[in-house]
């Protein structure tokens, strides 16, 4: 029997790659685009994370770093991003909130 989908839990799981970027953010202070992506990519694989290609990834990680600075958690300037203090109430894992 087909499982009606309303009945499924819409409950969101955590963004994985948005915690590991507001992680590595909030260590560094600031970092260039470059930087952030080669320690996600690096963080990523040694936690076995599924990673979808390189430039798949480099996308997803533009555009969350560009939901983080709309959110109030980053600020950008040129090519460099600085943590600000907000930044760490931006991710889902420890407060059910986040940016999806």
């Amino acid at each position: 029997m087909l499982e009606d989908r309303r009945s499924r839990s819409s409950r969101k799981t955590p963004d994985l790659v948005t915690d590991e970027l507001i992680l590595i953010l909030h260590e560094a202070g600031m970092l260039e685009f470059n930087d952030i992506f080669q320690r996600t990519v690096v963080v990523m694989k040694a936690k076995h994370m599924s990673l979808g290609g390189e430039e798949i990834l480099r996308l997803r990680i533009y555009e969350k770093l560009q939901n983080l600075v709309s959110a109030g958690g980053l600020m950008k300037k040129g090519r460099e991003y600085t943590a600000l203090p907000r930044l760490m109430a931006l991710k889902s894992s420890t407060d059910g909130g986040g940016l999806g």
